[in-house]
């Protein structure tokens, strides 16, 4: 599927972000920033879970209420780019976040509500949990301590909250708005760290 579907675009980003943030869609349905984040944990993960798996729970398992065979087509064919593009990351392309989950400048205004990376967390973190059995049985002892690491990273900016319980476990001298800035500097190698682990364990366990 990796090889015949077409990267993901902008306006691709734009429609998910619309049809998602739609009053029409079930309750809980994820977000844009949440689905990118909740489907990079996935294709990213140590089993590769298939779409028919996945689609349910970004509506909450309910039905999406597509108006019309066009907009299910157009929105699933969105989904499945964001998805493979997140493949293409775990096989050696450029591990970054997709269009509109931008980090912000100032370092604490990603803990906001409304702030795509804040959101992108939420759901990376969701996408951890269903692995989370699979990861914890084959994740080498030695590297538990790393791999807390690439977790805390990545979904440091959920909320407020969770922000400070890590900043009280790092007891380290200087403030959460310290480390949340040094949680961005190096995001992108956790993301690219998180993809490369995963991809490894799967290659050595479920190939």
């Amino acid at each position: 599927m990796m090889d015949t579907v077409s990267p993901f675009t902008n306006a691709q980003a734009m429609l998910l972000a619309r049809f998602l943030s739609s009053p029409q869609r079930p309750k809980d349905t994820l977000t844009y920033p949440q689905l990118a984040g909740f489907l990079f944990s996935l294709a990213n993960g140590p089993e590769l879970i298939p779409p028919s798996e996945w689609i349910p729970l970004v509506f909450n398992d309910q039905e999406a209420l597509y108006e019309t065979n066009d907009e299910a087509e157009r929105v699933l064919e969105a989904m499945l780019r964001l998805y493979n593009d997140c493949i293409r990351e775990r096989t050696g392309g450029i591990v970054s976040l997709p269009p509109g989950c931008e980090i912000r400048p100032w370092p604490m205004d990603n803990l906001s509500a409304d702030a795509p990376l804040s959101q992108w967390a939420q759901g990376f973190g969701m996408g951890y949990d269903y692995l989370a059995e699979v990861w914890n049985e084959y994740t080498p002892d030695e590297l538990d301590e790393d791999f807390g690491a690439l977790l805390m990273t990545l979904s440091f900016f959920t909320s407020p909250t969770l922000a400070e319980v890590y900043h009280q476990e790092t007891k380290g001298t200087g403030s959460l708005e310290q480390l949340a800035q040094s949680v961005i500097e190096i995001f992108p190698d956790a993301m690219r760290e998180y993809a490369h682990l995963g991809r490894r364990i799967q290659q050595v366990f479920f190939c």
